[in-house]
């Protein structure tokens, strides 16, 4: 007999999917999980604060079975997949009438989209899911039309004086509707697309990992980065294979079989955190739980220049220790001035007894070489603080090949655990502040001079912004190259003129 309480206890921390069951066996519920542990007992540990869909749910659960995944990602796609097999009565009443959301591939038209939909038609186009988690769809679908420039408007007719949209003018779309393009190349990237909603991601991460070589072939390494992170997304993503795996654990695989399999994997994780000290310890001379900081600083041409702090603690994220720092004093924005900011304001507040910059970390790794990690000791040297230092080194693709610690260069690649360790500190720190940074600038462009000209709306400004990057250039351009732009007339360009050359004087004067 199934012991609900006994099999409670026994949850792993991890993810995956649950199923609940009523008394006949039947699959009433199919849910995912970041920890089956926490969410799953949620279900059992009172009902007084339930929606009364889930209350009736909870009243038929008779036992429940889960299916282990490696990641978050395989929990969703699995979770999608036993949706769409078993339509589980209260998968569909909790949904509150809505229906489920789809990845449509718009096949009918001649320039095809990818989109998400709610509505399952007989009009020619190509339907995967159905997906029960709204924001990764999303995700999905921005990233495969972004991959490949697809076209995002649902015009199908031109006439000659057809002009772009925005998602042209801002690098999301190729501008189809108005400019010559080979169709056979946009037609073979929605064969890749839809290879990639099939299960299959080869050809979608080669088409990626192109793209990110000849960004940072050109020193782009702003849209290299953009692809890396990208490629990781994908990455995460199981393949048909995968899944057809653990759809086949359904209905025979037990709790007690999972269980043995949730150990094993227990195991293995203890004996690689083992490796992992020992590889730390040899380097650094300390555990790999010690306390972590690393930094990193993003900015554009060194305007609008930030740093990012994260912090690893038990060889885990500690996100709650995340700090963001506006770059005030260091002049233009330079990465080795800009990090001595930050960490004389991180350790000055620290020292100072401020308890949200406590404790002071047991290791700094930067990322850069050794001048940023000369320019950090010098300010821990002036405040008579004593702390490892190591340099996080990138290759010419952009990737982690090293670290730089007490004046020597140690390359990682014949200590993996290590490697993939630090690799992965990198790449945190690295998307902090590249998320902080696009926030500023997002603030930016919301707010500005432009918010006070007449016929100027947010179109526009965007435009303006993209175009040419700061009021001052905007002030400074020629009329023509004002009013030539996508969505600007005469007479809004003149506006813009009359305004910002009152706006230069007064900022002169």
């Amino acid at each position: 007999m199934f012991d609900i309480k006994d099999n409670l206890r026994n949850l792993p921390d991890r993810p995956g999917v649950y199923l609940h069951k009523d008394d006949s066996g039947n699959i009433i519920y199919v849910g995912k999980a970041i920890s089956l542990k926490n969410r799953v007992r949620q279900y059992f540990m009172g009902t007084s604060r339930m929606e009364p869909k889930v209350k009736a749910m909870v009243s038929h659960i008779a036992e429940f079975e889960y299916i282990l995944t490696d990641t978050e990602m395989e929990a969703l796609l699995l979770e999608a997949q036993l949706v769409k097999k078993y339509m589980p009565q209260y998968n569909v009443l909790l949904r509150d009438d809505k229906s489920f959301p789809y990845i449509k591939v718009t096949l009918g038209e001649y320039w095809p989209r990818v989109l998400k939909t709610r509505r399952v038609l007989e009009d020619g186009g190509r339907y995967f899911g159905p997906y029960t988690d709204v924001s990764a769809l999303h995700q999905i679908v921005d990233l495969l039309s972004d991959s490949y420039g697809m076209k995002r408007c649902a015009a199908q007719g031109f006439p000659e004086d057809w002009k772009p949209c925005l998602n042209c003018h801002i690098g999301k779309c190729k501008g189809y509707c108005a400019v010559p393009a080979d169709h056979e190349e946009y037609m073979e990237g929605i064969r890749q697309i839809l290879e990639f909603l099939s299960g299959d991601t080869k050809e979608v991460l080669f088409h990626l990992e192109q793209k990110m070589k000849e960004e940072a072939t050109s020193l782009n390494f702003e849209k290299a980065a953009v692809y890396r992170d990208q490629i990781a997304a994908i990455s995460a993503i199981p393949n048909q294979e995968k899944l057809d795996a653990f759809l086949t654990q359904v209905g025979r695989n037990r709790v007690k079989v999972v269980r043995r399999n949730a150990e094993r994997i227990a195991q293995k994780q203890r004996e690689q955190r083992e490796q992992l000290d020992i590889s730390f310890q040899n380097v650094f001379g300390m555990s790999a739980g010690s306390r972590t900081e690393a930094y990193d600083i993003s900015h554009i041409a060194g305007t609008d220049a930030v740093g990012a702090m994260v912090v690893f603690e038990d060889a885990k994220p500690l996100r709650k220790a995340y700090r963001r720092f506006r770059i005030r004093t260091a002049p233009g924005g330079g990465d080795t001035d800009s990090l001595q900011e930050v960490l004389y304001r991180r350790i000055k507040r620290g020292l100072a007894g401020d308890p949200s910059f406590l404790p002071l970390p047991e290791l700094l790794l930067i990322d850069g070489g050794k001048n940023q990690v000369n320019a950090v000791g010098q300010v821990l040297l002036a405040l008579g603080v004593d702390i490892p230092i190591a340099g996080m080194v990138k290759d010419e693709k952009h990737r982690t090949r090293g670290i730089v610690y007490r004046g020597e260069e140690k390359e990682l690649k014949s200590e993996p655990l290590l490697y993939r360790y630090i690799s992965g500190i990198q790449d945190e720190v690295h998307r902090f502040a590249i998320e902080y940074h696009r926030g500023q600038r997002a603030k930016k462009l919301q707010k500005s001079e432009l918010d006070e000209i007449p016929g100027i709306g947010e179109k526009r400004k965007q435009i303006l912004f993209k175009t040419f990057g700061s009021i001052e250039a905007i002030a400074t351009a020629e009329m023509e190259a004002l009013r030539s732009l996508p969505g600007m007339n005469q007479a809004a360009a003149e506006a813009v003129k009359k305004h910002l050359n009152n706006y230069v004087v007064k900022k002169e004067i």
